[in-house]
């Protein structure tokens, strides 16, 4: 019949989808790929000191029997590392945590690709062009301002892998489904408990905001929110009777616990140890990335909201050590918020620059587009003078011939130069380090072989700030530790204290006088022969130290900077 109109199949919709999927992935596993390219990559660093031993199960050998802090490790609150207790041993461990860093950053750009459709970037060429921006954008670089939050940095852990489950969680909440956003922050929760309870807020900025615009009744957004919460309920479920059943959580003594925080690692917890240019960098991504969201005009997206949420959550732990001291409200690391605030700016931002890119105005796209691009994708310490560029952007003179032709070259060529220069830096920051830590796998290699299962190792314990709480101990001291974190993974040997130990203290509070003693102990030993005679002392089999210290005892092993003394008197063959 003349007219009539055929409506497509539910198969027709389905052959759609595929295509449409398979092309979100493909973009999202590109920025991905250029992100770690631009990042680097490095399995055995940083926070994997703790999940490295929760992948090899230390906990359950009889030579960890009385290690409070290896211990205490079966109740590190990430669902996703316990999982994997006890099911990954040897070198594999690194291409294990590479393919996790894929997984990790291609669920990130699946969460961006999310926002992205929300905020209008449909065709393939506007997504590809959108995340690439957003892989070599400054904003996402490293760490967040004023907190610490991790970012695109170059190795994995749940906190990042975390970073897409939020995304996506926001952004299904501003689609308005909220049963789905509930369960993905349950996801959340599972992977990074406290990531879960920052998110809480954005969505609920997100659900207000929708509820004033009059988009929900009263009983749809309860059925919705409970079945969400239900399912919230069941995936935190694990991670909450682990922290319930941790039988460290009581301190052998009282101590005041903004003390420990200060001594350890301040930069998430306490506002007055985060300098004022930091704060300062923090606060003009987040105008920058409300500017951008508004002059996207996508009011549908709830972009703004959820930055809004985010900043509160920032500013709400600035105020809180000055309220309370408690362990568990602190313990939500909420300075590190301020990671959700670059999220979400950057991809303002990124959304916003890609408009620019393909406008029909020609201003825009040999203009600002370029101008703006600059200024996100090189130095973070450009993006402050991004705010008068989105606030003044329409009053911009007629183009001359000569800027069509050269300023949009000339503009990007240093984004270019920069993010070459990133990668240089990657590959030979990344190569320095994997040849140190290569020297620690060796180092554990023969203490697996050729000690005993019961020797325990005193060790160079690495860096800590310096907040006046502990003695100082030599630069060399320090440099030697760079490397170690792999030393129990690959030794299944107790070590008598490491700097990096004295987080357990968040989880497991009755080991703060055993690290607390032993930190002090062992960084007043300015010698070998100090250092030798204190292993002596408290039964330490063997001293790991540096090759270049005057020694009159043979080494028992050495490997190139690194050299393992057996203690007289407490060693055996």
């Amino acid at each position: 019949m003349t007219g009539s109109t055929t409506l497509p199949s539910a198969t027709t919709l389905r052959v759609r989808r595929v295509p449409d999927w398979c092309a979100t992935f493909a973009i999202a596993s590109f920025g991905a790929f250029l992100s770690i390219v631009l990042s680097g990559q490095i399995g055995g660093q940083l926070n994997n000191f703790y999940h490295l031993s929760i992948l090899a199960g230390l906990y359950n050998e009889p030579q960890f029997a009385n290690d409070l802090f290896i211990q205490s490790l079966r109740f590190y609150s990430s669902g996703f590392w316990q999982l994997l207790s006890d099911r990954v041993h040897g070198q594999d461990v690194y291409a294990i945590l590479f393919v996790f860093q894929i997984l990790s950053r291609t669920l990130l750009f699946l969460g961006f690709l999310s926002w992205a459709s929300l905020l209008g970037l449909e065709s393939p060429k506007e997504r590809l062009v959108f995340t690439a921006l957003l892989a070599v954008s400054s904003t996402l670089h490293a760490f967040s301002n004023a907190g610490g939050g991790g970012l695109l940095i170059n190795n994995f852990t749940q906190s990042e892998l975390a970073n897409g489950t939020t995304l996506l969680a926001l952004a299904w909440a501003a689609r308005g489904r909220v049963t789905a956003a509930f369960a993905m922050n349950g996801v959340t929760f599972f992977i990074n408990a406290f990531i879960a309870v920052w998110t809480a807020v954005p969505l609920a900025f997100i659900l207000l905001s929708q509820w004033r615009r009059h988009k929900w009744t009263w009983t749809a957004l309860l059925l919705q929110g409970c079945a969400g919460l239900a399912l919230f309920g069941l995936l935190a479920a694990p991670v909450v009777y682990n922290i319930l059943v941790n039988p460290y959580v009581r301190p052998a003594t009282d101590f005041d616990y903004i003390t420990y925080l200060t001594s350890f690692f301040p930069d998430h917890f306490l506002i007055w140890t985060i300098s004022f240019r930091e704060a300062c960098l923090l606060a003009s991504i987040f105008c920058c990335g409300v500017i951008a969201a508004q002059m996207l005009r996508a009011p549908n997206s709830y972009l703004t909201a959820a930055l809004c949420g985010a900043a509160t959550v920032w500013i709400f732990g600035a105020f809180l050590p000055f309220a309370t001291h408690a362990r568990m409200l602190l313990n939500l690391h909420l300075l590190r918020s301020g990671s959700s605030v670059h999220l979400l700016a950057a991809t303002a931002i990124a959304t916003l620059s890609t408009r620019w890119i393909f406008s029909r105005d020609e201003t825009e796209r040999l203009v600002w587009a370029p101008v703006l691009v600059l200024l996100s994708c090189s130095i973070k310490l450009l993006l402050p003078l991004a705010i008068p560029l989105l606030l003044w952007h329409r009053t911009s003179p007629a183009l001359s011939s000569s800027w069509r032709v050269y300023a949009p070259a000339a503009l990007l060529l240093p984004v270019v130069l920069y993010n070459a220069a990133r990668i240089y830096h990657a590959v030979t920051s990344d190569r320095a380090y994997v040849a140190q830590r290569d020297e620690w796998q060796a180092v554990g290699t023969w203490a697996r072989t050729q000690t005993k299962p019961d020797a325990v190792f005193l060790a160079p314990p690495g860096a800590l700030r310096d907040s006046g709480v502990f003695p100082k101990t030599s630069a060399d001291q320090e440099q030697l530790f760079e490397g170690g974190v792999v030393f129990p993974y690959f030794s299944h040997r107790q070590a008598w204290v490491f700097s990096q130990a004295g987080a357990a203290v968040m989880w497991a509070p009755a080991y703060y006088q055993t690290w607390q003693t032993r930190i002090t102990e062992v960084r007043t030993l300015k010698t070998l022969p100090q250092r030798l005679s204190y292993a002596a002392d408290h039964g330490i089999a063997y001293v790991v130290d540096g090759c270049t210290q005057p020694y009159s005892l043979p080494p028992a092993a050495r490997f190139d900077r690194l050299c393992v003394f057996a203690v007289p008197g407490v060693s055996t063959p």
